[in-house]
């Protein structure tokens, strides 16, 4: 039973037509072994009977063309030879060859037959190709013509009368090589545009897919004509490039002017391109209005910047390339009214990429493409964009950003341009440009660039009309990347003069205030550091007194401290907290005693009024006393003030576990050791005793016992540092009832973790008291810490 599938109808149709071919030929060279030309010749003819058929498709019509043709060119190299020894007329056999009967076997070989004659040379070899050509006209079945026209480039490829070639010269020159190639390629063209048209409207989907699949039967006469030694320069823009545009704008067929338009650009050399740029883009507004313009002006474009890219020198100075792409891209624009949103930015996008690498340091192209998209999509009216044209106005916006980096900041339709996306977009967009300038390292060294760069990155840097609140873990995360990559750009922000530095700061300060209190956690603290950073620099310049400073250290204190005491303090006390200490630092190492005891007053402002976890008042009483210790500018009066409220403080702490440590941590400020000479004065061993009993103290009214052996080795470590600073009051006696201490409330622990940690942390600091000991004149000698039995472990 026959086979309905059509699929297995066609295997069939060709498996019966390729045994007919392979039997024929096997006959056709028996004939050729016996030296019969006239049965070898009519073998072929028989065999060649087979590419008459319609039945195939032209997928497998194409198998059976590769097997007939395979058999032609081995009866062609036995014509050349034997024409070669005299055994047969290779100009008689292009006679009586033109008698056969059949037309499509006849010119098949023909064509072989030919082929021998043009290498023999017996003829001239333009006056056989052109007969050929034109003798190919007698099929004008589509298919089957198309085919036997490309069997014809290819037997001729070799046998042009090119410059330079064996065949120039008696046998024609490069123009007839020229017009043989590009009148075959014509009426290829016109066979392949007349396949449309074949068959019923409903196969139509069907046909575009089989024209599809033969393009490139129509594409090797192109390469031919660039593999053409004669095609230079002046040929190519007067001749070639002209008679192939007309070709293609005459065929007003979508397929092939797609098709031959890629074709020209693909296979020419750029160098030709560049040339003749106009013409070919002139030619574009012609084509049919479905044709795809934008894939053949973007793959120009991309042609001829991977080129410049390649050889920046051989773009030549006097033709403005990037002029002629924008003004032909606006006019075709212009002429296809129906041309979407999405083709045109895809256009201008393209033109961007491209003056992006071939003129990188022409900033108004940018601009103009930039601007020129901006007009377009406010022509358009549309209030919202759609994923795509969304995604092609970022690309827009990005593309300058890996070429030009701070540059873009020069580009006056960058940011219109941006207010066309959503907030999401922007904002995305803002983040990639804060990692772009941060990895390109470039400062923001003036006014203007800075004010440019914030307006950009506006949308991380406050609250948006259309920005919806999200809460979520991902949201919550992004909103932190966001703003610390906010703060790394902060840190770009360097000017060498002192006073632009200052301006810059104020320009930032500006911006960051109106973040709200969830950015400004983010953004004020490197602000700060930064203007403290300032300062050092101004006292530095101010020494050299080499030019005059506008912008001095009092002014810039001011402006720290009118930073902190905002809404800062209010929201983030612990931060405010660590910063007005670092300032009253700076300012103290200035020399600005009022300004340090302002910070330090501050400081202690924002603990009591602001601060009301114990925990937190615990860490922020430790670095208060911490940072107290080194500053040695204050009067007595003031030491005095500062120190009795740190003490204060630290007595007032909530749990007994913080208050003691904070208690012995004060023991520092009655002796200073930090503070070099200057700190000598201001020692007290008594108060410093005194400081350690309250300590003692409160350890001692610990309810938990690990707890309160802890605090009691933490308060014997800070007596060994006082005792090895020869403080009078502690001293190997006090040391001693210290150890004792602790050695009776050891007896008291358990077995827990906890209780485990403590007595190792014991352990510890008695190791440390016996390596002391090692040496014969340590202070240590007289401290008996081995006959404890707690301690011998």
């Amino acid at each position: 039973m026959a086979s309905t599938n059509p699929r297995a109808k066609q295997a069939n149709y060709l498996a019966a037509a390729v045994q007919n071919v392979k039997r024929l030929e096997r006959e056709m060279l028996l004939a050729l072994d016996n030296g019969n030309i006239r049965e070898a010749l009519h073998r072929a003819m028989e065999l060649l009977t087979e590419l008459r058929t319609s039945l195939l498709s032209p997928q497998n019509y194409y198998d059976l063309y590769m097997h007939a043709t395979d058999v032609l060119r081995r009866l062609e190299a036995y014509i050349i030879d034997e024409d070669g020894r005299g055994g047969v007329s290779v100009v008689d056999l292009y006679e009586s060859v033109q008698h056969a009967g059949t037309i499509v076997p006849r010119l098949y070989l023909l064509a072989t037959v030919g082929s021998a004659y043009i290498k023999s040379k017996k003829a001239p070899c333009k006056d056989i190709l052109f007969d050929l050509v034109e003798l190919c006209r007698g099929v004008q079945h589509p298919m089957r013509g198309l085919f036997l026209r490309n069997y014809l480039s290819q037997v001729t490829r070799d046998k042009l009368p090119d410059a330079g070639s064996e065949y120039e010269g008696d046998g024609g020159d490069v123009k007839d090589a020229m017009e043989f190639v590009l009148q075959n390629f014509g009426e290829m063209n016109k066979l392949w545009v007349r396949m449309q048209h074949q068959g019923a409207l409903r196969d139509l989907v069907k046909r575009e897919q089989e024209r599809r699949n033969l393009k490139q039967l129509v594409g090797t006469a192109l390469v031919r004509l660039s593999e053409m030694e004669g095609v230079d320069m002046k040929m190519y823009s007067e001749v070639v490039l002209p008679k192939l545009l007309e070709v293609a704008v005459n065929c007003k067929d979508v397929i092939a002017q797609e098709y031959l338009m890629e074709c020209i650009i693909q296979v020419f050399p750029d160098e030709f391109h560049l040339m003749t740029l106009e013409t070919f883009l002139k030619s574009i507004q012609h084509l049919k209005s479905k044709v795809n313009v934008n894939s053949i002006i973007v793959s120009m474009m991309d042609r001829l910047s991977n080129f410049a890219r390649s050889n920046p020198g051989k773009i030549p100075s006097d033709i403005d390339i990037f002029a002629l792409f924008h003004k032909h891209s606006a006019a075709v624009i212009k002429s296809k009214s129906k041309m979407g949103l999405d083709q045109i930015l895809r256009l201008q996008a393209a033109l961007l990429n491209f003056s992006s690498k071939c003129y990188p340091e022409k900033l108004e192209y940018a601009d103009h493409v930039l601007g020129f998209t901006a007009d377009v999509l406010s022509k358009a009216g549309t209030t919202e964009l759609d994923a795509a044209c969304t995604n092609l106005v970022k690309s827009l916006l990005t593309a300058p950003l890996e070429t030009m980096q701070l540059a873009v900041l020069q580009l006056k339709n960058y940011h219109p341009l941006m207010e066309f996306m959503g907030f999401n977009d922007r904002r995305d967009l803002s983040s990639q440009m804060c990692r772009a300038v941060v990895a390109a390292g470039e400062p923001l060294d003036t006014v203007d660039k800075v004010v440019t760069f914030f307006r950009f990155i506006e949308p991380i840097l406050k609250d948006q009309k259309d920005a919806k609140p999200d809460e979520s873990a991902s949201g919550v995360a992004r909103f932190e990347r966001e703003q610390e990559l906010v703060a790394q750009v902060f840190h770009l922000i360097r000017a060498d003069d002192t006073d632009v530095q200052y301006e810059l700061y104020l320009k930032a300060r500006l911006v960051f205030g109106k973040g709200g209190t969830k950015r400004i956690k983010y953004t004020i603290p490197p602000l700060v550091f930064g203007a403290l950073n300032l300062v050092e620099r101004v006292v530095a310049r101010m020494k050299e007194g080499k030019e005059q400073v506008k912008w001095k250290p009092k002014k810039l204190f001011v402006f720290i401290h009118q930073i902190l005491v905002s809404a800062y303090t209010n929201h983030y006390p612990e931060t405010a907290v660590r910063l007005f200490l670092k300032a009253a630092n700076v300012a103290d190492t200035c020399g600005k005693e009022s300004i340090a005891y302002e910070f330090m007053t501050q400081c202690f402002i924002a603990y009591e009024d602001e601060i009301s976890e114990s925990r937190a008042k615990a860490r922020a009483i430790a670095l208060i006393s911490g940072a107290l210790e080194k500053m040695t500018g204050f009067t007595e009066e003031n030491w005095d003030t500062l120190v009795g409220r740190c003490v204060q403080h630290s007595s007032k702490l909530l749990k007994k576990e913080d208050k003691a440590r904070a208690i012995v941590n004060c023991s520092h400020l009655f002796w200073p050791t930090s503070q070099g000479e200057e700190g000598k004065a201001r020692r007290s061993d008594k108060k410093l005793l005194k400081t350690v009993q309250r300590a003692l103290k409160a350890a001692n009214e610990c309810m938990k016992e690990y707890l309160k052996v802890e605090l009691f080795v933490i308060i014997l470590n800070k007596c060994l540092f006082f005792f090895e600073r020869d403080v009078p009051t502690i001293n190997l006696k006090y040391l001693q009832g210290l150890i004792c201490l602790i050695e009776e409330h050891l007896l008291n622990l358990e077995e827990t973790e906890d209780d485990k940690n403590t007595s190792a942390y014991y352990q510890n600091t008695l190791k440390y008291i016996r390596s002391k000991k090692a040496n014969a004149d340590s202070v240590y000698m007289g401290l008996d810490i081995d006959n404890n039995k707690t301690s011998t472990s």
